[in-house]
């Protein structure tokens, strides 16, 4: 461990911690970590900023508006005992330390090694769950590979072993995440892969449900018919999220993505042949750096043609360090119109896989209380269901599907 570090964990010590995370579901598995270390040191959570004796900001720089949002919650902050983990301090440590002289910087990568020192498992009904860091791919845009560095897999040993420990704690839904899930194993010896880690996180007794977090096409592909055959185990959500970024071959080159559209798209029939009822998720760049009309209009045609239950849209942001960063700029109010036109293109796909869905009844589990008198359940399609009743969480019911919000469905219980 640096020594910096293990001087900023030393000061997580019977103290009030209020947290901050932002970005990804691994940035939540990291924040995850650091309360379970600071817990074990005499740290209670604080419920707001005020009454905390300490900060703890989680950091994203995904794009550049993200990053300038962290400099705003830490300028919030700085005459606080304060702490800063996440993407930023390894893309910009050395601004970190002059804006900030009394700042205390928690390596990302040295959290994992940490936390399994101490051993205790984070409490609640969801819980993540990190099966490797950092990635090999080598996207012209990614400025996350940079602060992640190269793939480095957990054991299944170690993450079994900590799958276990968030079952006893009472997980009901335990959420795989990595830089690229499919991508576990490649690294390491034992010739183990994502199918094979997922078969033994199966066989762990207990009421509890896995979602897979993002897999990379290219990554995905060469196991594909083995890792559909582990979906089969109905402990797994049948959702998939597969970024594939953009419609047109020409600009996933540009970008440095590994594969084809076509194979992309492969992968979707091929998962709906083994499941029709797959709930597919996936990201598109709208406007990157090269982008013709023709290939933004490659991209919205596929979202209408693959019918992804989940599109997230990003205008394209340029990164500091990329390869990216020197190609030529597409002007920002083209990128807002493209990134309009992909938005509108998921709206009609959404509302169309919606009114599909009314009328059929569906086994779903209570996962959370949206506000009194309803609660919103998943199906194993990971769809979201609200439910107008008082529920308690990790309840089993039969729903039928009334009607949608084209962001959720409508159900109500059926009694038998």
């Amino acid at each position: 461990m640096d020594a910096e570090t293990a001087e900023s964990l030393k000061l997580l010590k019977n103290i009030s911690l209020y947290t901050e995370t932002y970005g990804c579901t691994y940035n939540a598995g990291d924040t995850e970590k650091l309360m379970e270390i600071a817990r074990n040191q005499g740290c209670v959570p604080a419920s707001s900023a005020e009454e905390a004796d300490a900060i703890l900001i989680n950091t994203c720089v995904v794009i550049d508006k993200t990053e300038q949002h962290m400099y705003e919650r830490l300028d919030l902050y700085a005459g606080k005992l304060l702490f800063v983990t996440g993407c930023l301090p390894p893309v910009a440590a050395d601004v970190l330390r002059t804006r900030y002289p009394k700042i205390h910087i928690i390596d990302p990568a040295l959290i994992h090694s940490c936390y399994m020192e101490v051993g205790t498992a984070h409490v609640g009904t969801n819980a993540v769950l990190q099966i490797a860091r950092g990635c090999n791919g080598h996207c012209t845009y990614c400025i996350t590979r940079l602060a992640r560095g190269k793939l480095v897999s957990f054991s299944a040993e170690d993450i079994v072993r900590q799958a276990k420990s968030i079952v006893e704690a009472g997980a009901t839904e335990i959420q795989l995440t990595a830089q690229d899930t499919s991508s576990w194993g490649l690294d390491r010896n034992d010739g183990l892969r994502l199918p094979d880690l997922l078969r033994q996180l199966c066989a762990i007794p207990g009421n509890f449900m896995i979602r897979i977090g993002m897999a990379n096409p290219d990554t995905l592909l060469p196991i594909l018919d083995d890792f559909l055959d582990a979906l089969k185990d109905p402990k797994i959500f049948l959702f998939l999220h597969i970024p594939v970024q953009s419609g047109s071959d020409s600009v996933l080159r540009l970008m440095g993505r590994r594969y084809t559209s076509a194979q992309y798209e492969e992968i979707c029939q091929r998962a709906r042949k083994a499941f029709p009822e797959i709930r597919i998720s996936t990201d598109y760049i709208a406007g990157f750096s090269g982008e013709t009309d023709e290939d933004a209009a490659k991209s919205a045609e596929q979202i209408r043609r693959t019918r992804p239950g989940k599109v997230n849209i990003t205008r394209f942001s340029v990164r500091p360090n990329t390869p990216a960063a020197k190609m030529k700029k597409i002007p920002e109010p083209i990128k807002k119109q493209r990134s309009r036109e992909l938005t509108d293109a998921a709206n009609e796909v959404y509302d169309a896989n919606n009114e599909a869905l009314i009328g059929h009844i569906m086994t779903a589990v209570v996962t959370e209380v949206v506000k009194a008198g309803s609660v919103t359940a998943r199906d194993r399609t990971y769809q979201n269901i609200v439910i107008m009743e008082n529920l308690e969480i990790g309840t089993e019911i039969t729903v039928k599907i009334t009607g949608h919000r084209r962001h959720y469905l409508i159900g109500e219980r059926i009694v038998p």
